[in-house]
């Protein structure tokens, strides 16, 4: 299938390079710990055992949407995950796993691609093409948050195959690489501009070559392509070109350009000699040192702990690396990874400085800062396996794998939802005389309630209009709008965090609270007046 000769190609593409970095010690979980996920998987023989999750004391597998095969994962800016079928359903679910919508594409080709506008448009592509000819039928669907096809298109001069090939702004266009150059089309399909002078390579080279041109838009609708030349080229929403760079000496043959937008205007470019920049207003390079602002270079999303390490892809293997291209450690894949690290996808990284990857056998890994195992899903299937991976919002890990479906890992920890949707939480929930109890203020701002606290009486306060919720630490009575309400747990101080029960808030609101105990989540939704 296409896919996985694609994921071949690219991973043979990738030319491995020396490295001195030292050896993370002991980093691997035992295989036999954990627990065994007792998932019937259809799967070609040889059929492998059950698959585990290791380090179960903290984590733990929180839902699971069966599908014999789901490609590609990716999430919108309010964390709904959006997966497709090999018979092309796109699936949008929510975070709690509940699915938002399906939606069948009209189309006669398998395994469709995805790409998630900054607009929160969803983009499904995908060409006939096959590897000896070039030139195919393009299919691309622009699917609006709700499931609605704002617009779609079937062209044969679409040279664009690959995700970096594609982008989609904030201001809701689309662009790619056509046989007249770049194109831009608008939130309903109409096209922009054309800019002839941006001309990527002929079309048999950009079907089959992995570091051919890629295209990428910024926060501000500015777009980003790499020329022959190692220049960088920033063109404007209109497409007209800003600037373009001196040649990056960074990027080699073997060197994919793939920037990092900061919030302070940086482009951040991660290699093995290191990490480059460059100011997005002008494209001059900026120089990168250990007084750097680590704040503002996570802030791209680039893949890093935090505290000047970055985690790279290297000769087979997962290093950190310093801003100079210095390793740090380098983490080798266990003796029963008979696929390798998956070199076709992004490391990631989540809030903490961890990072997560995936391999050919379908397993995947999360690594803290110093190069230890902390979350295993192990597959070990015999066959390769096409496997996506993504950190939710929440924390969570979603995760797309052959012959599985779509799959959601998570601290062992309870987690809140309202009408769907993460609630963030400062400090974790847990149970009191079956009791959720959660962070007041969290919770209150949360729901849009305004918060006072009277640390004398230990009294809160949550009102919005035409509502006012009063509880006291310790006190099983509350007022709701003036009216005493009997509590079965009072709110309590814990850890320095006031506390207080999550169900009575919610219904004091009006809406429905349930519990999952599978995926140990609250759901607080709204009752639907219909």
């Amino acid at each position: 299938m296409k896919s996985f000769l694609t994921s071949i190609i690219l991973i043979l593409a990738i030319t491995s390079v020396p490295s001195t970095a030292l050896a993370a010690t002991n980093p691997h979980l035992p295989d036999s710990s954990g627990i065994q996920l007792n998932w019937e998987i259809n799967e070609t023989p040889p059929k492998r055992p059950y698959p585990k999750l290791l380090n179960s004391e903290n984590y733990e597998h929180k839902w699971k949407i069966d599908s014999p095969l789901m490609f590609g994962l990716v999430q919108d800016p309010n964390g709904v995950l959006y997966t497709i079928t090999y018979d092309n359903i796109v699936y949008a679910v929510y975070p709690n796993g509940k699915v938002k919508w399906k939606l069948q594409l009209d189309i006669d080709l398998g395994v469709i691609n995805m790409k998630m506008g900054q607009d929160g448009t969803l983009y499904a592509y995908e060409s006939g093409n096959n590897f000896s000819d070039p030139i195919a039928l393009t299919s691309i669907f622009a699917i609006s948050p709700e499931g609605v096809i704002n617009w779609e298109i079937k062209s044969d001069n679409v040279y664009s195959r690959h995700d970096n090939h594609f982008a989609g702004d904030i201001l809701g266009n689309f662009i790619y690489f056509s046989d007249k150059g770049l194109v831009s089309r608008n939130a309903n399909g109409e096209i922009n501009w054309v800019n002839e002078d941006v001309i990527s390579r002929n079309a048999h080279e950009l079907l089959n070559n992995f570091h051919t041109s890629k295209v990428y838009s910024d926060p501000n609708g500015n777009i980003y392509v790499n020329s022959d030349d190692k220049e960088i080229i920033s063109i404007d929403s209109k497409g007209n070109v800003r600037w373009r760079s001196q040649p990056q000496r960074f990027l080699d043959p073997y060197t994919v350009f793939e920037p990092y937008f900061s919030d302070s205007g940086i482009l951040y470019m991660l290699t093995k000699d290191g990490l480059y920049a460059l100011n997005t207003t002008d494209g001059r390079n900026v120089s990168i040192s250990s007084n750097s602002d680590l704040t503002d270079i996570q802030s791209s999303g680039i893949p890093t702990d935090g505290k000047g390490g970055y985690y790279i892809t290297i000769r087979g293997s997962i290093q950190k690396i310093d801003y100079k291209g210095t390793s740090l450690w380098s983490y080798k894949p266990r003796e029963t990874e008979k696929q390798g690290i998956d070199t076709y996808h992004t490391l990631i990284t989540d809030k903490i400085g961890n990072v997560y990857f995936t391999t050919g056998s379908g397993n995947i890994i999360g690594l803290n800062s110093e190069g230890h195992e902390i979350f295993v899903f192990l597959r070990n299937a015999f066959w390769h396996k096409i496997t996506s991976v993504l950190i939710g919002n929440n924390g969570n890990i979603y995760s797309t794998n052959m012959d599985i479906g779509l799959v959601a890992f998570g601290k062992k920890q309870i987690q809140v939802y309202s009408d769907n949707q993460s609630l963030p939480m400062s400090v974790s929930p847990f149970k009191s005389e079956g009791t959720v109890m959660v962070p007041f203020r969290s919770l209150f701002e949360s729901l849009d309630l305004a918060v006072d606290w009277d640390p004398n009486s230990k009294t809160i306060v949550g009102t919005k209009e035409g509502l006012s919720i009063k509880l006291t630490i310790g006190s099983k009575i509350a007022y709701v709008n003036g009216e005493a309400k009997q509590l079965t747990v009072a709110p309590v101080v814990k850890n320095n965090s006031s506390y207080v029960p999550l169900r009575f808030i919610g219904e004091a609101l009006g809406k429905n609270v349930s519990w999952d105990n599978k995926s140990s989540s609250v759901n607080i939704d709204t009752i639907s007046t219909k």
